[in-house]
């Protein structure tokens, strides 16, 4: 994704959309070493919790193991980690410009990882039905699934890439996509969310993308958290909406400040509306957000990644007017990317305590990568 992953990468700087990736992903060795179950510590061994804010505390880090079977092994995670309930197991489908789905009978990416590999692929590029060109013709990673009924009818909304040559460099917009059996297969793909200005002859890193999408009962409408240009030229997470529950294209609007009105996609230009940002989020620009109802703050809670390749967090009661971001992770010796917030329901809801996974120490050249991951604890 663009940091929003999207593809092997990127060096990002000073909120701006300098991007620098390597788009001939490098597959080197990565350890086959990692750690087990994410919901309680080693065997014999107490969780070490450090408070990073007044009401968030951090368990210590640990890495996913990955073997030399692992489909696109060291690129994870490359944006969302999508757990969806079917039955009495848990589907998770791994983001990537070719998008995988696993069965596990937990929503731990961990428990997942051994069914992560060749063939476990869904959706995405190089897929022969399912691309555009000038719109997802370098890749198509998904940001959020959603069940529509107990059939097996799904919506999907993916970040699109369009890319002139092998560089990775993209042109980036939003889209949706329908399963008809539980995500097995994709049709119907169509843009929702799009720039105000088309792809461009020369290649540069335009457009907008890099987000999430909840659905918010309390307003009964869909959210999308983006990355997009706003008038000043920095990079920063803006909002669009929809309230059709397939999200259909056609139906989205961007925020303007203070509610949605600004059109989003206009299927005679392709093109969409201003980017306005969201205000409480404009100290830390990035991208790359997760976002999860919190049931024991009564909150909304946010992780995006800054573009000094750190990992914040914010609140929100509404889901639309959103704290101040606080650190959470990552260090210029530590980078921290692609953050995801998971719980045992999932990843749209979760309790006093989560796990939150994000790409640690990503390599600026390769892309290559560890899933980190570690628990949060919220205090009242």
């Amino acid at each position: 994704m663009g940091l929003t992953p999207r593809i092997s990468f990127l060096l990002l700087a000073s909120g701006l959309a300098a991007a620098v990736c390597a788009c001939s992903k490098v597959w080197v060795p990565v350890s086959d070493s990692g750690y087990g179950d994410t919901s309680v510590p080693l065997p014999g061994e107490d969780e070490v919790w450090t408070d990073v804010t007044g009401n968030v505390a951090v368990g210590r880090t640990r890495v996913v193991g990955q073997t030399s079977e692992t489909f696109m092994r060291g690129y994870w995670p490359d944006g969302k980690l999508i757990p969806v309930k079917k039955g009495d197991v848990w589907q998770l489908f791994w983001c990537e410009s070719t998008d995988a789905m696993t069965v596990a009978s937990t929503p731990y990416p961990e428990d997942h990882i051994p069914g992560l590999v060749s063939g476990s692929e869904v959706w995405g590029k190089g897929f022969a039905e399912g691309v555009t060109d000038g719109f997802n013709d370098g890749g198509s990673w998904f940001i959020a699934i959603y069940p529509l009924d107990t059939s097996g009818n799904y919506v999907g909304f993916f970040h699109a890439e369009s890319h002139w040559d092998d560089s990775g460099t993209a042109h980036k917009s939003i889209g949706v996509v329908y399963s008809g059996d539980y995500g097995q297969t994709w049709h119907g793909h169509e843009p929702v969310i799009t720039d105000k200005s088309p792809k461009p002859e020369t290649p540069a890193w335009t457009g907008l993308g890099d987000g999430c999408v909840i659905w918010d009962e309390a307003s009964s409408m869909y959210i999308c958290y983006y990355q997009g240009r706003i008038s000043s030229g920095a990079n920063a997470i803006c909002m669009a909406a929809s309230t059709d529950r397939n999200g259909r294209s056609g139906t989205w609007l961007k925020w303007d400040g203070s509610g949605f009105t600004i059109p989003a996609y206009d299927k005679s230009t392709g093109l969409g509306g201003e980017n306005i940002p969201v205000a409480g989020l404009l100290s830390v620009p990035g991208a790359n957000p997760s976002v999860m109802w919190n049931t024991f703050l009564g909150k909304w809670v946010m992780v995006y990644a800054s573009w000094g390749k750190q990992v914040y967090m914010s609140f929100s009661d509404d889901a639309l007017t959103w704290s101040t971001p606080e650190l959470i992770t990552g260090s210029k010796d530590a980078p921290a990317c692609y953050p995801n917030l998971i719980s045992g329901d999932g990843d749209l809801e979760g309790g006093e305590t989560v796990t939150m996974y994000w790409s640690h120490n990503q390599d600026g050249l390769t892309g290559i990568r560890e899933m980190a991951y570690a628990k949060i604890r919220f205090k009242k």
